[in-house]
């Protein structure tokens, strides 16, 4: 009877207290690898989206930049407006460009004003589809890039920070440095039609 009372024997409880503790210790390290595995992706996620976001900027402003035309416009107060305008401000760069004739954006004109404006640690994208504006004219405007900071630079004869400088022309090119959070400093440089 003894042996048979050996045999059938559970369990003490020190044993499943210390296979619940190992048990626990083994969880809590799971959770841990699995929380530090899902905070990387995340990361990866963010920064994958804000390269995206630089990406389609840089590409919207070689864009802008390369069909940008010598015609100024009227604003929509009747005063004359440079056909090109850039500063450090929170008015960037203001164009006029031409647009592509199969573009979809044609079918209203193939003259766009489009402007880069930085606010409150955003760039922002405004297009006129009508240059001489009045008061009721509307644009669109869409939001590209968050960005710790935007410096432009133009190029005419020399480098200057701010355009038109002593002229009413296009710059030869222009200098954008980009200071992105997780990123840093991206610098490019952008040819102006001729």
């Amino acid at each position: 009877m003894n042996s048979k009372a050996a045999a059938t024997r559970g369990f003490t409880l020190l044993e499943i207290l210390i296979a619940m503790a190992v048990f626990a210790i083994m969880a809590a390290m799971a959770y841990a690898g699995l929380s530090a595995v899902l905070d990387a992706r995340a990361g990866t996620e963010k920064r994958s989206d804000t390269i995206a976001e630089l990406q389609q900027t840089l590409y919207l402003l070689n864009e802008d930049l390369a069909q940008a035309l010598p015609r100024s416009i009227r604003d929509e107060f009747g005063s004359e407006q440079p056909a090109f305008s850039g500063g450090n401000g929170e008015d960037l760069l203001t164009l006029t460009r031409s647009v592509p004739a199969w573009s979809e954006l044609a079918m209203h004109s193939q003259l766009q004003r489009v402007s880069y404006r930085l606010e409150n640690g955003s760039l922002y994208r405004q297009v006129w589809t009508v240059l001489d504006r009045t008061q009721q004219t509307q644009f669109r405007r869409k939001k590209l890039l968050n960005v710790a900071a935007l410096d432009l630079r133009f190029y005419g004869s020399d480098w200057t920070t701010h355009w038109p400088a002593g002229g009413t022309g296009l710059p030869k090119a222009v200098e954008a440095n980009f200071s992105l959070t997780g990123l840093g400093e991206i610098r490019r440089l952008f040819l102006v039609r001729e």
